[in-house]
């Protein structure tokens, strides 16, 4: 039996932290493409759920005493990116409030514009706050293959089966709905 009981599992959170890493990815890359705010809103509300998962199962794979410091730095990104993409679906929450008629902003306040100058003022942080994630994004694609390719070549053949059923298992292709 091994001294590290966290090392069991270590391959399938491995492989679910990649899936769900690489499927909000590719959502948040859609985003700047969708017009409607409520298309931007289910995606990035998908896309946090994502990173939440892969955040959770890094977590868990960290356990291990086979973690290294490269692991928990990429829990840390993770931190960011689920932080960020919250920032993004409340902004564009508030946007589509603030663009809703009777607007609920406008009828606390009294007043008539209140709601389409926030409105603006929503978007425009929304846009900020994605510009800086996909950024951060980009510049992690190159750390991140090569965090995950050292994390397989240290598995041993069975883990690495292991690793390897459980990513195909929730490997999906995400497509967001129109």
């Amino acid at each position: 039996m091994s001294t590290d009981p966290f090392h069991l599992n270590r391959p399938v959170h491995l492989a679910r932290r990649d899936v769900f890493y690489e499927q909000a990815e590719q959502l948040i890359a859609q985003l700047p493409s969708q017009k409607s705010i409520a298309g931007q809103k289910e995606i990035a509300e998908k896309a946090l759920h994502l990173f939440r998962e892969a955040h959770r199962h890094a977590a868990a794979a960290n356990q291990s005493l086979k973690t290294s410091d490269r692991n928990q730095l990429f829990l840390d990104f993770l931190d960011t990116a689920v932080d960020n993409t919250q920032s993004i679906t409340r902004m564009l929450r508030r946007q589509q409030a603030a663009e809703s008629d009777p607007c609920p902003l406008n009828l606390f306040l009294g007043s008539s514009d209140t709601g389409a100058k926030m409105s603006t003022h929503y978007r425009r942080c929304a846009a900020h706050i994605l510009k800086g994630l996909l950024q951060i994004l980009q510049q992690a694609a190159q750390p991140y293959q090569e965090l995950q390719q050292t994390s397989l070549t240290k598995m041993t053949a069975t883990d690495k089966a292991r690793y390897d059923k459980a990513r195909a298992c929730f490997a999906t292709e995400i497509v967001p709905e129109d």
